[in-house]
């Protein structure tokens, strides 16, 4: 049952035998044995395609069900008996899973040794069913009413620059020719917020800024920050090290902090584990 679910989920034969961790001959088979126990076709198949078809739309909504009710039974059961075991799957953006998560897995995994994690490092938005995902952790407002999330905690992104560059702004640099290094997953533009009308042809509550680099890699911004390439908005809870080691110094010159959630995502049913 497990298995015709999860090639519904997935749409392959292949997608789902790599969810579930068994070969694509063996997902095969329970799938024929299902169908032949049913005396039913549950899928469309042609060499290039595979869809579901109105039965196994129907067999699929009464699995989710039953599985759901099986694992909440075997939840009970076991609870007091069995430590926490098995697969978790998770994704993380590139800098909250290399600067935050990171140094929290050595805790987690002595606490919960019979628990393996794989953790799929991108600054996409996968489709949690799909990928089979237990967990996403996104630092972003939530988009999608299909899905069920626990807040993690309040992020907070502001301007840094290495200290060299901040003293040379504050003596002889106007705040447009501040050059500025953009991370395409903050900024779609090279605009940024700015608290207060500048007179510098400022639209709106944004102004262009001088963009010198951009990249979609955290880490990269960063290590040109420090380097004095250019300015760079960080999260205040990751910049926080480098700015005590007098590494970084936040630049308070009007343009707004960057404030957003950081959630963990999970696909919602019957039962969800604590």
């Amino acid at each position: 049952m497990r298995t015709v679910v999860a090639v519904i989920e997935t749409g392959s034969f292949t997608a789902a035998s790599e969810r579930l961790g068994i070969s694509k001959s063996l997902t095969s088979k329970y799938v024929n044995r299902v169908e032949e126990q049913l005396g039913v076709k549950l899928f469309h198949r042609t060499t290039r395609k595979l869809s579901v078809n109105q039965s196994g739309q129907e067999y699929y909504l009464q699995a989710q069900q039953v599985l759901a009710k099986f694992d909440q039974l075997y939840h009970q059961l076991n609870s007091n008996n069995k430590e926490a075991s098995g697969p978790l799957r998770v994704t993380a953006s590139q800098g909250f899973a290399e600067e935050l998560l990171s140094p929290l897995i050595p805790e987690f995994h002595a606490r919960y040794p019979d628990i393996q994690i794989d953790i799929i490092v991108t600054n996409q938005k996968l489709d949690l069913v799909e990928q089979g995902i237990d967990i996403a952790f996104r630092a972003s407002e939530l988009e999608d009413s299909n899905l069920r999330y626990r807040k993690v905690m309040s992020l907070q992104s502001s301007v840094y620059a290495a200290p060299d560059l901040a003293k040379q702004y504050r003596h002889d640099m106007e705040l447009k020719q501040l050059p500025c290094l953009i991370d395409n997953n903050l900024h779609s533009t090279a605009r940024w917020p700015v608290a207060s009308a500048l007179n510098q042809s400022n639209t709106g509550n944004s102004l262009t800024v001088r963009a010198v680099f951009k990249s979609n890699s955290p880490r990269l911004i960063r290590q040109l920050t420090l380097s004095a390439v250019g300015a760079s908005y960080q999260p205040d809870i990751i910049a926080a090290p480098y700015v005590k080691k007098g590494l970084l110094q936040k630049l308070d010159i009007g343009f707004k902090p960057l404030k957003y959630p950081l959630n963990a995502l999970y696909r919602g049913g019957v039962y969800q584990p604590e």
